[in-house]
């Protein structure tokens, strides 16, 4: 990927909540920020950033592709085995997503450059790492266990759920392809005890 940055810059969007995922492909590692057009109208926009082997490039889009689709009409969970396009920037097929956190805004770019090499800005100190909100290993793995629960508990006490997601069909494709990836999970988990 070419040292180039694409940032619209609206102080609107800047507002708004965003999804962030770490993204691997077989030799780069990446943070891709989403956001989804909101009911305030702010523009939808993904924000790219390399940030292994080392962070080479920040590539913004409000068109970005996931294989030949649009990365808005996909769920993440078929995004394994495809590559993504925001902005000027492409990557290999994806093998790894995870969903990292919710963001107020995103943490790159500032100015309006489109294609335009970014100079090299001097090397950041070191940052420290942010402890984990989880215990140590094996216990915090118990922890996220106990979490999911919960989170699967509350979502099956919405009985209203399927029927109101019958409306949007990208939605009711996405609730069946993560309650899918969730069976897969929890089936490989239980082949192991």
């Amino acid at each position: 990927m070419s040292n180039s940055t694409m940032v619209f810059g609206s102080t609107v969007r800047r507002a708004e909540k965003w999804r962030v995922y770490r993204i691997g492909t077989a030799n780069s590692v990446y943070e891709l920020e989403v956001q989804s057009e909101s009911a305030e109208g702010a523009r939808r926009c993904a924000v790219l950033t390399r940030v292994q082997p080392s962070a080479s490039g920040t590539f913004e889009d409000s068109a970005p592709r996931i294989g030949s689709e649009s990365l808005y009409a996909v769920s993440q969970v078929e995004w394994i085995g495809k590559r993504l396009a925001v902005g000027t920037a492409c990557t290999s097929e994806i093998v790894s997503v995870d969903f990292v956190k919710n963001a107020s805004g995103p943490s790159r770019g500032q100015s309006m450059v489109f294609g335009a090499p970014v100079p090299k800005a001097p090397e950041p100190a070191p940052k420290q790492r942010e402890p984990s909100p989880w215990a140590a290993y094996p216990q915090g793995e118990v922890e996220m266990l106990e979490a999911a629960a919960s989170v699967l508990q509350n979502v099956c006490h919405r009985r209203e759920l399927l029927r109101d997601l019958e409306g949007d069909a990208l939605l009711l494709k996405r609730y069946k392809l993560a309650l899918a990836a969730c069976g897969v999970m929890l089936e490989a988990l239980e082949k192991r005890g």
